[in-house]
């Protein structure tokens, strides 16, 4: 059993992460923000301790929390944000600070998830948003980190599964008969939070890894057998309407401008918008399973969303 520090339990899958961390025996210690919901960390019995990585955080108040730590599971992250400005603080220089304390606290591994923006989209030599571009720095800063501890970078693909807030409007409209994609042949390799969680376990036990491990499902996807999949979780035979990708981007344009008008962050915005109908998405995650032996993604789209569909629809979402 190791103690391990986690960062972002409190969110969609960092809420996975916890409870199989403690589920595999595990001692837990979570780091939360002062606005965080604590409740399901309480219930499994985690200690948590207040930490925010953002540019008004001020100092790391966790670091004797880190001292009685063998790994860090950094999972906590900016996903949306008013600008790159935001970003950078959290997501780069906030895991940089993150990082140095637990190596200065002589932590023995520090998993960091990184997410597949950090690589760029297929085709693409790098990011191309502002999200990808912060994961990316952060990669480097760990990479330019010295000493002992043994540092595995882990870039999922789209993560989703039950608990996810962000695909919950597309299983809505799928519900009512009819869902919206873009008439684009772009492929995606969505991963569902199972196979992310089990990667992160195996993460903790396999050997270093000199390059960063792509996590994703066995196979890539149209829009088109996304749609049907859906259409199949919610048990509707509904229609599909496929509309071009400017009009995403228009969509996604306004939603960022009126946002940014009211002082909120976008719940979609241009890089999103881009990500979903312009940008492929699709990775070999043949090293992450030789890396990782004995992982695999066991759950395929069809599943995965017939799961996650399950799982609103009990918790009162759908």
């Amino acid at each position: 059993m190791s103690s391990i520090f986690l960062t972002g339990g409190t969110g969609f899958l960092g809420s996975h992460l916890a409870d199989a961390l403690v589920g595999a025996g595990h001692h837990v210690t979570a780091s939360v923000r002062r606005s965080s919901d604590t409740r399901r960390l309480d219930r499994l019995g985690i200690d948590t301790v207040e930490l925010d990585l953002g540019p008004s955080g001020g100092g790391l108040e966790a670091v004797d929390a880190l001292a009685a730590c063998n790994a860090v599971v950094h999972c906590g992250a900016l996903t949306r944000a008013r600008n790159e400005t935001e970003f950078m603080a959290v997501n780069a220089t906030g895991t940089g600070r993150l990082a140095r304390a637990a190596a200065d606290a002589g932590i023995r591994r520090f998993i960091f998830i990184s997410s597949l923006a950090a690589r760029g989209p297929d085709g693409r030599d790098g990011p191309v948003s502002p999200y990808g571009r912060s994961k990316a720095v952060a990669e480097r800063a760990l990479s330019e980190l010295g000493g002992s501890m043994e540092i595995a970078v882990l870039r999922p693909g789209g993560v989703y599964g039950p608990r996810d807030p962000d695909l919950l409007p597309l299983f809505k409209f799928a519900a009512r008969g009819w869902i919206v994609i873009p008439g684009s042949g772009a492929r995606l390799q969505p991963v569902f939070v199972s196979d992310v969680v089990s990667a992160v376990l195996a993460a903790l036990d396999a050997g270093p890894s000199p390059d960063p491990l792509p996590i994703a499902a066995a196979a890539s996807h149209s829009w088109n057998e996304v749609a049907r999949s859906l259409m199949t979780a919610v048990g509707r035979a509904g229609r599909v309407v496929r509309v071009p990708p400017a009009l995403f981007l228009t969509i996604g344009a306004l939603l960022e401008f009126g946002s940014r008008c009211a002082g909120t962050t976008p719940a979609m915005d241009r890089r999103r918008a881009r990500d979903l109908a312009v940008h492929a998405w699709t990775c070999d995650v043949g090293p992450s399973r030789r890396q990782l032996d004995p992982w695999c993604p066991r759950v395929g789209i069809t599943e995965g969303l017939a799961l996650t569909a399950e799982w609103y629809r009990k918790a009162g979402w759908l």
